[in-house]
């Protein structure tokens, strides 16, 4: 008698309902009659049906060649996004594990939607019943042993809501200004976010020199106010503060020079003790350092989460691979902790890439950014799942960035334990398209949700 533990389901893709695409046959080693050619329009989908007799967790794999170029497909169970299936050229056909999946007793869809590349040659999908996800974590300590009493306290907090808990936020890019996206929200919601996220990208010295057009300046010059702003967040409201860094390069270039294309700064050549480069790289992390200095003499404990999307390559920190952007990391957390006595940092490292994490015991929590289709509201769980898996499924696990927000009751049933989410300013969530106002209702009145109103007093949390 087969029991569930050895259940093994086929589906041919070429069996499916499509959109755009086609069933193929010119890449030799497909299982089927045929396999579906990849997406190349807005529009494009391939979707099968699946019959499960039995509820409970599945392993989820799809068998697809790329044979040219990077190619990228969104990944949908019942609608509802789960990640993307993204790869470079392979030799053939080759099946790869994408994540674990709730699934009830009955017949469920599975879908390969267009992303914002040319979409993989898919042969079948493939699921095999596992255990339960895991959600517990043991406690750790910070990386710091030298943190301050309130960013341990901050920390014995999350780690006692992780697994149970989601926590609301949301990303500005103002200082003083008032800020649209929280006016918004409290307006649709009458609540605020429990964290609010900042951006140190007007704090170095290569923006004094920048692009002297005024619409280039204004992006620059609304992020003044940010560490007043950011103080005033936990002091005065109780509220958890995030801080990224868009760091222009340290040598200039053109427009914004935190992107790769706009700037020849050499990152290996930077590294080298006895470069200008070098110095160049000192003098901006000081500088910042200066600001971050503020917020811990306020006795305000910061989740940092520098040198974010490295993976990708499009900022300079990752355009020259992996090797120097994890001595990057390592030299940062050197000089604020040990030069600058920064002790208010949890340090937020952000990327899914195994190749680039720096190591487990040199992250406090670990992240990914992910932009789901708009008005997907899906738990992400193949990326938690490869965020989960640098560190062995010991650390707390964090949505970084984001556009539309998870639905809280997919996260619960799928098991997927975000500890929280940072949607990106202004249209992501003003414009009512990456999130339905119904659904930021929804988001902001679960009872897993935590909003700035049911933070308690974190800074006096001990440890457990």
């Amino acid at each position: 008698m087969e029991t569930r533990s050895s259940c093994s389901i086929i589906v041919q893709a070429d069996e499916g309902r499509l959109q755009g695409v086609a069933v193929a046959q010119e890449t030799p080693g497909y299982s089927g009659a045929g396999y579906v050619n990849g997406t190349e329009n807005e529009g494009d989908w391939l979707e099968v049906d699946v019959q499960i007799q039995e509820e409970g967790f599945y392993e989820l794999s799809v068998r697809y060649a790329v044979p040219d170029g990077y190619r990228s497909n969104a990944l949908l169970i019942d609608g509802n996004c789960y990640g993307y299936v993204r790869s470079r050229p392979t030799e053939g056909f080759v099946t790869e594990r994408q994540c674990s999946v709730y699934l009830e007793a009955g017949t469920h869809r599975l879908a390969m939607l267009k992303a914002w590349d040319n979409g993989v040659e898919v042969d079948c999908f493939l699921l095999s019943a596992v255990d339960t996800p895991e959600l517990s974590r043991a406690p750790r300590k910070l990386i710091n042993p030298k943190a301050t009493a309130e960013t341990v306290s901050l920390w014995n907090y999350l780690n006692s809501q992780f697994g149970s808990s989601l926590f609301t936020g949301q990303h500005t890019a103002s200082g003083f200004t008032p800020v649209k996206e929280f006016i918004y929200i409290e307006r649709v919601t009458g609540k605020q976010p429990a964290i609010r996220g900042f951006d140190l990208i007007s704090y170095t010295h290569a923006t004094e020199t920048a692009d002297p057009t005024p619409h280039k300046l204004l992006e620059i010059a609304e992020n003044k106010g940010s560490i007043e702003s950011a103080i005033e967040w936990t002091t005065v409201h109780n509220g958890i503060v995030t801080l990224t860094w868009h760091w222009y390069a340290p040598t200039g270039g053109t427009d914004k020079t935190f992107y790769t294309k706009n700037t020849d700064f050499n990152l290996p050549l930077a590294l080298q003790p006895d470069s200008q480069e070098h110095q160049l790289l000192l003098a901006d992390i000081d500088a910042v350092a200066a600001q971050l200095k503020k917020l811990q003499d306020a006795n305000v404990p910061v989740l940092w989460r520098p040198l974010h999307e490295a993976d990708g390559a499009w900022f300079w920190w990752g355009a020259f691979g992996a090797e120097p952007c994890k001595q990057l990391w390592r030299l940062l957390y050197d000089r604020l902790t040990n030069l600058h006595q920064l002790h208010n940092l949890i340090w937020v490292w952000n990327s899914h890439v195994e190749e680039w994490y720096p190591g487990e015991g040199e992250t406090d929590i670990d992240s990914c950014d992910i932009y789901a289709p708009s008005a997907n509201y899906g738990p992400l769980r193949k990326p938690f799942e490869q965020v989960d898996a640098l560190a062995g499924g010991k650390k707390l696990i964090a949505l970084g960035e984001n556009g539309s927000i998870p639905d809280p009751d997919q996260l619960i049933a799928s098991r997927t334990p975000w500890l929280w989410y940072m949607t990106w300013g202004e249209g992501f969530v003003l414009d009512g398209k990456s999130t339905t106002d119904e659904q930021l209702k929804k988001v902001y009145h679960h009872p897993n949700c935590i909003t700035l109103d049911r933070l308690p007093n974190w800074r006096g949390v001990s440890q457990g």
